[in-house]
Formats: C-alpha cells, structure tokens, sequence
C-alpha cells in the first residue's frame, strides 16, 4: 500500500507590497464592480453602485463576477479591471 501526501503551502509571499494611491476624485472616473458570487451580493454591490453613481455620475461600471467564492477572479479579468478602471469596489454578500 502506498500513500501520497499533497503539500498544501504554497511559495513564498511577495516581500515588497505597496497599498495603491487613493483617488483623489470619484466624479466621471471608471468604476469596476468584483461580485464576489456569495448570496445577495449582486443585490448589495447592485444598490451601493447606484446610490455612488447618482452622486459621482460615473463614466462606466464594468463589472466582473467570481467563479467561486473562493477563488480570486481570473488574471485577465484582473488585468482588464486595471486597465479600464479608475477605481474597484469588490465584495460583499450572505
């Protein structure tokens, strides 16, 4: 009989890690939305891009949503959010 035994760590974390700058100004940007797939998280990100967009008269909303919950979004979803956004909310449910 034999066992195999998976190791669940994963690499080192990157060492060198920056928060980005704040925006300084909502009004006219890119918004991008990541709907994180849990219950009633369309419906709560849904309601908080509405009541911003009244005020900060947004360009665009793109919006992304997760394939689990427990997973990130994919890289070129990812890489498209940072190219065309100007800013992302990301989040929420249950």
């Amino acid at each position: 009989m034999s066992l195999v035994v998976y190791n669940p760590t994963s690499g080192p974390a990157a060492s060198n890690m920056a928060l980005s700058p704040r925006v300084k100004n909502l009004q006219g940007g890119v918004l991008g939305v990541i709907d994180n797939g849990k219950t009633n998280s369309d419906t709560v990100l849904n309601r908080i891009v509405s009541d911003l967009s009244v005020r900060y008269h947004f360009k665009d909303v793109i919006t992304v949503k997760k394939h689990s919950v427990s997973h990130a979004i994919k890289d070129d979803a990812a890489k498209m959010l940072a190219q065309k956004c100007d800013f992302v909310l990301a989040g929420i449910g249950d």
